[in-house]
């Protein structure tokens, strides 16, 4: 009996044990390990999926499609059906640089595609549906539909943009390695901006379609590597460049609105200035052995002396120099709607001697008198300089909508003599003989800024107004620059004379 009695406890010990290690291996499981679990048997079952929203089109004044969205092999991608022609100005897509909740979403990258990326990429929506383990779709439980992004309607017009960019490219394959072109109204609408070397944005594109203005680049690397034409540079706001000649309408403005020359004053052409050591001449002078005895500012500015220049910067001095640069937004960026631009360099006294530990000498204010020396500007700003010159307001440039002008209080009689002595540098005996076919009808500026040594050709400009209607808001202002190009007059002229029809009716 006994022994029947061990053997129940025996038993009986057993069973608790085992009932106690069952029980204490489900309290762990549901207890401590329950919510992994569950975590994982949600993961199995539910799975959430972001949905692309349609991106906007980008598209020119007129409608013509700058970017737009086609199907490509069953896929939905972007496209640039203009490639080279507007790279610069539209950018591309990519991924976005850090992966967050919407990290498969393409971004903008450069251009208007980043500028505009909020109101052009729209909302992603999403859908969560139930699966299997193995991650087979089983059902829909549900649907947020993706809002599509905002259309974006540019002050661009693509018969100009194309015409400049052919006309810009051509020329580079005689002459100059890089340039670039802007046109815009007064008012600050951009017509064109042009860039070249360029790309096709479509490179940039995963499964992209190539454009029939696709260049000379055939894959991504070949642009990326190219650090001799760096064709990823947007020269026309991010390149900074002497502006020669063009700056002269600043201090000829500049000098009659200060009281120190009227329109009727004389200056004689010595044909060259010498201080000391250091020599001022005079392109005429220099290149043909003749002086142009004594002219006025209109005559100054058709020649586009240098003594007479010379004269004025010095009479003007540099502290209302570089005051007067500055309000014609020379030294700071234009506030343009694309990212990158650069704000160029008004030197000063104080940041000569603060930064190169010199003074600013008598002939420091004559090489910025004349657009040289340390004076630095895009051709983004040349254009806008010119516009606020010759109409007296000065309005941010805008590829998206307009922008608000300011009143520079300028006296309309000096700004008609400017614009007097721009007409002349476009008729029989001024600088842009390219253009005379156009005299008494267009205003122009010629410019040739020296950039180095000898064994460096200097870069060629050309500024000008085409007057389109009565009212100065909608006149066209059109700046070319070459770099390393030569002469403004023989190289910057002919290529701003083809796009004069698209205007001059």
């Amino acid at each position: 009996m006994m022994s029947e009695n061990k053997q129940y406890v025996s038993a009986g010990i057993v069973l608790i044990l085992l009932f106690a290690l069952g029980f204490s291996r489900v309290f762990f499981l549901t207890v401590f390990m329950g919510g992994h679990f569950s975590d994982l048997a949600k993961g199995n079952m539910v799975k959430t999926e972001l949905i692309s929203a349609k991106r906007g089109v980008i598209s020119d004044k007129n409608g013509k499609y700058l970017a737009m969205n086609i199907d490509n092999n069953g896929s939905l991608v972007r496209y640039y059906p203009m490639g080279e022609i507007a790279a610069g100005l539209v950018g591309y897509i990519g991924k976005p640089s850090e992966v967050g909740e919407n990290g498969e979403i393409l971004v903008g990258k450069t251009g208007l595609e980043s500028e505009y990326q909020n109101r052009l990429a729209g909302i992603a929506g999403e859908t969560v549906v139930e699966e299997t383990a193995q991650g087979t779709r089983r059902t829909e439980i549900v649907r947020k539909e993706p809002v599509p992004g905002e259309n974006l309607v540019t002050n661009i017009d693509l018969s100009v943009q194309q015409m400049a960019f052919s006309s810009l490219k051509n020329a580079l394959t005689k002459v100059g390695k890089s340039g670039a072109v802007v046109a815009t109204t007064v008012d600050g609408k951009v017509l064109a901006l042009v860039s070249t070397p360029s790309y096709d944005s479509n490179l940039f594109v995963e499964n992209g379609k190539r454009s029939d203005f696709g260049g000379d680049y055939k894959e991504v690397n070949d642009l990326l590597k190219d650090d001799l034409k760096k064709p990823l540079f947007n020269r026309a706001l991010s390149g900074d460049f002497a502006p020669g000649s063009v700056y002269k309408l600043v201090p000829a403005l500049t000098s009659l609105e200060e009281g120190k020359i009227v329109k009727d004053s004389l200056i004689e052409d010595s044909g060259e200035i010498v201080i000391g050591d250091y020599r001022y001449g005079n392109w005429l002078l220099d290149k043909y052995g003749q002086t142009e005895g004594k002219i006025n500012v209109v005559k100054a500015i058709a020649r586009s002396n240098d003594i007479f220049f010379y004269k004025i910067g010095e009479a003007i001095g540099v502290d209302k120099l570089v005051y007067w640069s500055k309000k014609f937004g020379l030294g700071e960026k234009t506030g343009i709607d694309l990212p990158g631009e650069s704000s160029g360099f008004m030197p000063s006294p104080y940041w000569r001697e603060k930064s190169l530990g010199t003074k600013w000498f008598l002939g420091n204010t004559y090489h910025l008198a004349i657009g040289q020396g340390d004076v630095m500007a895009t051709p983004l700003q040349i254009n806008m300089m010119t516009a606020a010159v010759i109409s007296g307001i000065k309005c941010p440039p805008r590829i998206v909508g307009s922008s608000s002008c300011v009143d520079l209080k300028i006296g309309e009689q000096n700004r008609k003599t400017i614009l007097e002595g721009m007409m002349a540098a476009c008729s029989h005996g001024g600088t842009a003989y390219p253009l005379y076919e156009y005299g008494g009808k267009i205003y122009c500026k010629t410019g040739t800024a020296q950039k180095g040594g000898e064994d460096t050709l200097p870069n060629a400009w050309l500024t000008m107004v085409i007057p389109v209607g009565s009212n100065v808001k909608d006149w066209v202002v059109v700046t070319v620059l070459v770099e390393e190009g030569g002469e403004g007059s023989t190289v910057a002229a002919p290529i701003a004379k083809e796009l004069v029809p698209l205007f001059l009716k």
